[in-house]
Parts: C-alpha cells; structure tokens; sequence
C-alpha cells in the first residue's frame, strides 16, 4: 500500500537520526492496521519513503500511538531539510505473504564458538566501522540471549519511560541497526566498531557523540559530578559499551577496540573522547585499565566504583 501526505520536518536532540516528519493520524492508522494484519505488531514498521527525488528503505517509529519517519543526514542534507521545514511524503508498504502456520520445528542449541583462551594481538585482529560490517556479523556478536540480547546496546539511548520490557528485543535491535548503518559502506555516520578475528565477528564497541545518549545526559551522574561540562556538546564523544562474543572472551578483545576507539572519534571530529569503566568488574563498560592501556587518563572519579578516562585531541 501507499500512502502520501505533507507534514513538517521536527527535530529531537535524542539518538540519531536527530530529524522526523510525523506521519498524520488517519494515514498512521492505516498503516497500523496493515501492519498488524501482516503480524508486524506494533515495533518498527519497515517502509520505503520517497521526498523530492531521494527515496529511501527505513522504518517508521512507534511513538504516542502513531508513527514517526526518521529523516537521516544521508536524505535530510541532499534535499536541502531542516527543522519546521514542510515536505511532501509518499510511504509504500509491501506486506510479506501470509505464511501458513506450521508446527514449531524442535529448537537446536548452536554451539558457542570454543578454541584458545591466549590473548588476542592487535595485529591478529581486523576492526572496521560498523558500517562495513554486515548486520548478521554483529548479530552474532550479541547472541540471541543474555542481557546483550535483551539491550542491544540501548542502555544510555533510550528515551524517557522506555525500558528493555516496554520496548522489547526486536525494537531495540533495530534501532541499533539504524545507528550503525550495518552493510552501507557509504554512510556518513556509524555509532561503533566490530572486531574480526579470522573473518568471524568477535567483538562490538559503542562509540558515538556523548550527547547522541539521552539517558547519559539525563539518568546517568558519573560524567558530570564535580566536573563543568556542556551536555550538549556534540564534539565530546563517548565509548558507552564493549561486547565479546561468547567463545572468545577474556583473550583482550575488548582492550584492542578501546584503543581503536581513540582513532574512530578523532577521524570523525570528536575533540575529546570520554569512557566510564566500572572499577568492580567491568562490566559492560570496560575495566580502567583497559582504558588506560589505550591512552585514556583518569580525569574524575565520583564514586567508589566509576571513574571518567578522557582523551582531548
């Protein structure tokens, strides 16, 4: 189905993309009820958009009820856009074909990766933007259970009263997706690295703009206590997250994508680069002496168990 309406380019300073169009109410709708019939639920809806003469694949956002178009940089600039902005919109949806229910196949358990357990050199690893990574390859990094599948590394993304449970798993996923721009090599923006070891995907790191984290800029104190800083200064970026694939940790992944992190932020503008490791266990967030070993000093420490490691270029 299609639909065309004109609406008005708004803009949310929260994840990238930072620019939308909502999508009217009765055209909404519509598109609700198709989606629902094809057994989409009420996540993200996959779509084609098409404004001026740039059409592009995305996915609508469920927000209040309705539905908002994200507008990416990559679509937003070529067509001269900015906030409050009008635009004329036209939305096609292809509904996958009804598939006749069959019986649940009997579920086979994949074997986790196992080998070595001697660290990993930096030279034996290959680390790319995600971008030019395939989605499959970071998919396998995040596994299909465990807190990683769960979060999707949206801890610090999410927007007010959203949450793992009310936002669910295939949502979170997708926006991860969306911000990492997996497999489209010529994207201008990414949010992360992916680490290869003999061409099998082993390992995952967030690096985007600090204030592309609305639940870091408003939950969130370990970067501000103490400390005078712009929260929405965009050219102070932030190493938010590190994933090893199951297999293939405790072998030094996670430091070798630390020190790939100084020069992912530097080679897209970033004037400083911030990380919070966790002093207890690491964690999700990485040791200090990871960040330490890639060149990050200690700059402030508000608490018995966080620290803040910052480079400025």
């Amino acid at each position: 189905m299609e639909q065309e309406f004109s609406g008005e380019v708004i803009e949310w300073r929260g994840p990238a993309p930072y620019y939308f169009v909502a999508v009217p109410e009765e055209e909404g709708a519509a598109l609700r009820a198709v989606a629902l019939a094809a057994s989409y639920g009420w996540g993200l809806l996959p779509i084609r958009a098409r404004i001026g003469n740039t059409e592009w694949k995305t996915s609508l956002w469920p927000k209040d009820g309705g539905y908002l178009l994200p507008l990416k940089d990559a679509v937003r600039k070529p067509e001269r856009l900015d906030a409050g902005d009008g635009v004329d919109v036209r939305l096609t949806f292809d509904a996958p074909p009804r598939q006749q229910k069959q019986p649940p196949a009997k579920r086979v358990r994949t074997p986790r990766p196992t080998g070595s357990r001697e660290p990993v050199t930096a030279e034996q690893l290959t680390i790319v933007p995600a971008n030019q990574a395939a989605w499959e390859d970071l998919q396998a990094v995040f596994g299909a259970s465990g807190d990683t599948a769960r979060c999707w590394c949206q801890r610090y993304r999410m927007l007010p009263k959203e949450s793992w449970a009310s936002e669910g798993p295939e949502e979170l996923a997708a926006r991860l997706r969306d911000q990492t721009a997996c497999g489209s090599r010529k994207a201008r923006a990414t949010s992360g690295l992916v680490a290869y070891l003999d061409s099998e995907p082993v390992g995952w790191c967030a690096v985007a703009p600090r204030a592309d984290h609305p639940r870091l800029l408003r939950d969130f104190r370990v970067p501000w206590l103490g400390r005078n800083e712009d929260k929405a200064d965009t050219t102070v970026w932030a190493v938010t997250c590190f994933v090893t694939r199951a297999g293939y940790r405790r072998r030094r992944i996670s430091r070798a994508l630390a020190r790939a992190s100084v020069g992912f932020a530097r080679e897209r503008g970033a004037r400083a680069v911030e990380g919070y490791p966790d002093l207890v266990d690491g964690g999700s967030v990485g040791t200090l002496a990871m960040f330490a070993d890639a060149g990050y000093a200690e700059v402030s420490r508000p608490g018995n168990r966080r620290a803040v490691m910052r480079i400025d270029f």
